[in-house]
């Protein structure tokens, strides 16, 4: 297999350049200003989404500063005090806490040193002790390996990077009060290194404070230390956001805010999320798939460039009005126009590209208030869940993905929600139209503000009543009769007699059970039968399988199959024995015609034979130039199977091959 001779390859000119020529010019007439499009509002969402998760840990992160200060700094205690921090699985949200936590350490007027350690930063005590000196006593973030910059200033023997005398000393020589150490995956670092560092930072007089970052629980991080290095820890445990839910306040501020433009589509979002729940995913990698979709949108999609206000009709490309021309809501909205008889404005559409882009401004205005009037009523649903206290708890995700998809209207959860609406009592009330009061809808918002007014009037009136007042359709207000009829006894509902009081505030709960049915139905609607919803909405899902679900086995053993599909020329187009055999052809590529010989072959190849089939179907005739020209091919060929892992040289036989690899396995 291993030769030591080379060969010059020169491939004839009639050998085609398997080459797809794609025509670009259409997709790069606007590229640029997409492209600045894309930059400007992604670089507001990104802003939005670095303040949620800023903010998301605000609250632990003031626990545990609080928590620093507290603690002793003069080394009298036996114990170290620790902070044990709950954040799950996610690693990549613990990481981004402890940078927080180095920031404000370092804000802080207290003289106090922060340094993070990883499992992999410590293979053994030495190299925990090293790195921790090494990145407590630099006064840069580009840590060298030189020992000169740990030697204490004073004389006498130097001491090794490892001991913490120079620890001491620095910390003496800075007045610093505390050195903060904390363990990003506490639970990756091997237990018995993890005792020894502690037994060892607690026998030195530099006040050490602890920090752990769990992933599972505290009980389980305690069973992995020892009794007496847990006597040595004075712990405290703090609750970090949990990855499910900084996930929810992602997606919520990707999809609501003021000056949306773009929004993700039902099936892309279902996959996303999907993604993220299955392999645990971190939120930084969520962050980076809504990113992508951006780029997807605006790089691919040319009609993105109407997202801009400031198009006009002599800025845009006359090949983006022809596209715009071909979208299939656009050929609905043409029929339903057309329908009611408007063929003026039709025929204005198709021939002047000004009233065509006057009407997609329209629309793409039009969809921008409807998807921010989904995202209105879908947090009026997750409020009065919340009033009810319904169970099971639905996310923010799912209710955008089911409305989205025009399914949310008609599913139980809105059907529950009406139906718990119509039994409210009158305590839980105003909370719900306190809410509406608020809302962006003008309508439902003056609808909510008379009732509130009925509502307190009535309720001044029954202010000495021990229980709320409830509507007719509270099971209080039904009682069971029982009758017996030809000696079968007979079981039916009756309603109670109600109070005027009751009888008004059931009227009250009827009008706000309509006028929520009525704010549903014009809200909850499936936006992609709006027009131009694919300009607003990306919801194209193959990109991101392609891109954050790589299948490269597959790609690469179709590839070498089938190459037409991948160089679309016609030398590579083979004929069809029989349903799952191709007829191998000299103009394929060598690799995909030794791949072939490679699949038909067992699990040891021998190489002679192999290269004799490859020899004829390559060699047209008996030559010795043809000779040395395949003998290039087919080593080169059996390289590349070589580099992929296909195969490996036998430790069995010297002039035989290993295969490594099945089709379809």
């Amino acid at each position: 297999m291993e030769y030591e001779k080379c060969y010059i390859l020169e491939f004839p000119d009639e050998r085609p350049k398997k080459k797809r020529k794609i025509d670009r010019k259409s997709s790069l007439s606007s590229w640029e200003q997409r492209k600045q499009l894309y930059s400007e509002l992604w670089r507001r969402q990104e802003q939005r989404i670095n303040d949620v998760l800023d903010k998301s840990n605000q609250e632990t992160l003031d626990n545990i500063l609080d928590f620093i200060d507290q603690t002793r700094s003069d080394g009298t205690s036996s114990t170290i005090p620790t902070g044990i921090i709950s954040g799950g699985p996610d690693l990549s949200s613990q990481r981004r806490l402890f940078e927080q936590l180095a920031a404000a350490i370092q804000k802080t007027k207290d003289c106090n040193a922060f340094v993070a350690l990883s499992s992999r930063d410590a293979l053994n005590l030495k190299g925990l002790l090293r790195t921790l000196i090494q990145r407590a006593t630099s006064r840069s973030e580009a840590l060298d390996d030189n020992e000169d910059e740990f030697a204490p200033h004073r004389k006498g023997p130097r001491s090794l990077n490892y001991d913490l005398r120079t620890l001491q000393e620095w910390a003496a020589e800075h007045r610093v009060a505390k050195v903060v150490v904390g363990f990003e995956d506490s639970e990756a670092f091997d237990a018995e290194l993890l005792a020894e560092a502690i037994d060892v930072l607690s026998t030195f007089p530099v006040k050490f404070v602890l920090l752990f970052g769990v992933a599972t629980s505290v009980e389980h991080f305690q069973d992995r230390l020892p009794r007496a290095t847990i006597r040595k820890l004075e712990g405290q445990q703090f609750d970090a956001v949990k990855a499910n839910d900084m996930l929810e306040r992602v997606f919520e501020v990707t999809i609501d805010d003021p000056d949306q433009r773009l929004w993700l589509g039902p099936g892309l979002c279902r996959m996303m999320i999907d993604r993220q729940n299955d392999h645990f995913q971190s939120v930084q990698a969520f962050v980076d798939a809504v990113q992508y979709a951006y780029m997807s949108h605006f790089y691919a999609n040319p009609l993105s460039l109407f997202v801009f206000e400031g198009s006009t009709d002599k800025t845009t490309p006359k090949d983006h009005f022809e596209s715009a021309r071909n979208l299939a809501s656009f050929r609905r909205y043409a029929e339903d126009t057309l329908e009611d008889g408007e063929t003026d404005t039709v025929r204005s559409w198709l021939d002047s590209d000004q009233q065509l882009l006057q009407s997609i401004q329209h629309a793409l205005q039009s969809g921008t208030d409807k998807m921010r009037g989904i995202i209105g009523a879908l947090k009026l649903v997750r409020h009065l869940r919340a009033v009810f206290q319904q169970q099971p708890d639905i996310t923010f995700s799912s209710l955008y993905t089911k409305a989205t998809a025009g399914t949310l209207n008609q599913s139980p959860i809105i059907r529950e929600l009406l139906l718990l609406v119509k039994k409210v009592a009158s305590n839980k009330l105003p909370a719900i139209l306190g809410y509406l009061r608020s809302a962006n809808q003008v309508q439902i918002a003056k609808v909510a503000e008379q009732m509130l007014k009925r509502l307190d009037e009535l309720i001044s009136g029954n202010e000495h009543a021990a229980d709320p007042l409830r509507s007719e359709h509270d099971l209080r207000h039904e009682t069971l009769r029982t009758t017996v009829v030809a000696q079968k006894v007979e079981l039916s509902k009756q309603k109670s007699s109600l109070t005027k009081q009751e009888s008004e505030y059931s009227e009250i709960v009827r009008d706000l059970h309509r006028n929520l049915s009525e704010y549903f139905d014009a809200m909850l609607i499936d936006p992609k039968a709006l027009f131009t919803h694919e300009i607003f909405m990306y919801d194209i899902k193959s990109p991101h399988r392609d891109s954050s679900m790589p299948r490269p086995r597959l790609v690469i053993e179709r590839a070498l199959s089938t190459p037409h599909d991948y160089l679309n020329c016609r030398c590579c187009q083979v004929g069809r024995v029989h349903e799952d055999e191709s007829v191998l052809m000299p103009s394929n590529p060598p690799t995909s015609i030794l791949y072939q010989l490679y699949l038909e072959s067992g699990s040891l190849i021998n190489v002679s034979d192999l290269y004799s089939a490859f020899n004829a179907i390559i060699v047209k005739d008996d030559n010795d130039d043809d000779e040395k020209r395949v003998m290039v091919l087919f080593q080169r060929a059996l390289a590349e199977l070589k580099y992929m892992g296909f195969l490996k040289t036998s430790r069995k036989k010297l002039d035989h091959v290993s295969k490594l690899a099945w089709k379809g396995l």
